[in-house]
């Protein structure tokens, strides 16, 4: 999956960010230590507010969002910052009357 500035969600490449991100997962599948089973969430930033992301192995995005928050978590954590997720569904029920 490839994701964009553009918000575009599909197989193919969007823009220069996302080719680049598609290239180093070509390169991280391609490698002679990948196993059948990793997975990745590549992100680039062109640092005047233009992204890209590409996952690799996951069947489920939320599964990759899930993952990149938790290890986003710890990169604070590592930094002296604690931070903490609180996964809020659309639907809460009873809660919003």
């Amino acid at each position: 999956m490839k994701l964009s500035h553009l918000h575009h969600v599909g197989n193919e490449p969007a823009d220069r960010l996302t080719e680049l991100c598609a290239r180093m997962i070509e390169a991280f599948e391609a490698d002679p230590l990948y196993l059948e089973g990793d997975r990745a969430v590549v992100m680039l930033d062109d640092g005047v507010g233009k992204a890209g992301l590409v996952v690799s192995g996951y069947d489920d995005q939320s599964d990759a969002m899930a993952d990149l928050l938790v290890h986003m978590e710890v990169l604070f954590e590592a930094n002296g910052i604690r931070i903490e997720l609180v996964m809020i569904p659309d639907d809460v029920g009873d809660l919003d009357q």
